[in-house]
């Protein structure tokens, strides 16, 4: 499933694509989840432009300049194409496709058909963005969910939002703490080496796709994480990496890591 970083270069990059750009026509294809009919949709993006890409915690949102707004979940397996209007055809297992009026087109695709749709969402009060939680935030957290273990604390979306499995485990190695720690256990140095290796874990992956990716909308790209890798024998500091369910998780970790409980 995508995460944070490959979420926020996916934006970035259909930002630079589409931003400006005239829609012609919208077709729903049947396959995932949309929170209105098919029609609905067409008619509140057909003539408005693209006004920004944006991610907002483990979605991409699509902002049109008459005030509506498409938020994209990909869930597990699905994936954004650009092509031309003629190509998408040939794109497998559409949920969406955006035709523009320079020909170009943007598809939603889903070979599991979990992809969900959200037009114009309802404000809500949203968990604080992985790259924006602060120390204070995170106390509270640990507080509120004394029991939780750390790593399932991570990936709850209604506390912190954009962190997945694979950055989960690597942001507990960066800051030297057992996926398996109770939250309310966690010291003050714990709590405060966590705040400071979620935003580092995030913007060094961040810079790594950007480098490595350079136009990627799709795909998940692990080769530089430094343990949740399959096949990985040991960390960059050469502690062997112990591979197991955690949370019903598969999860990364080695024997450097503190546990509190």
């Amino acid at each position: 499933m995508p995460e944070l970083p490959d979420l926020t270069i996916y934006a970035e990059n259909l930002d630079k694509k589409l931003a400006g750009k005239k829609v012609r026509s919208v077709s729903f294809h049947g396959r995932g989840r949309l929170n209105v009919a098919p029609d609905q949709l067409s008619s509140a993006l057909t003539g408005a432009k693209i006004a920004a890409v944006k991610r907002t915690g483990k979605q991409v949102s699509f902002q049109a300049d008459n005030g509506a707004v498409l938020r994209v979940h990909l869930m597990l397996t699905g994936g954004f194409v650009l092509a031309g209007a003629d190509q998408l055809k040939g794109v497998e297992a559409p949920v969406v496709s955006i035709a523009f009026t320079d020909g170009c087109a943007l598809a939603v695709s889903d070979p599991k058909g979990w992809a969900t749709l959200t037009l114009n969402p309802q404000p809500e009060r949203e968990a604080p963005d992985a790259l924006d939680v602060s120390l204070e935030q995170l106390q509270q957290l640990c507080a509120r969910k004394p029991k939780a273990l750390i790593k399932a604390l991570l990936l709850d979306q209604s506390l912190i939002g954009g962190i997945g499995n694979a950055y989960a485990d690597e942001i507990l190695w960066e800051a030297r703490i057992s996926p398996k720690s109770a939250a309310g256990k966690l010291p003050p140095e714990a709590v405060s080496a966590l705040a400071r290796a979620i935003p580092a874990v995030l913007e060094d992956a961040i810079a790594e796709l950007r480098k490595r990716h350079t136009d990627m909308v799709s795909g998940e790209y692990r080769e530089f994480l430094k343990v949740h890798r399959p096949g990985l024998k040991k960390s960059p500091t050469g502690a062997p990496v112990i591979k197991e369910n955690v949370s019903s998780k598969q999860t990364y970790y080695t024997d450097e890591q503190r546990l509190y409980r």
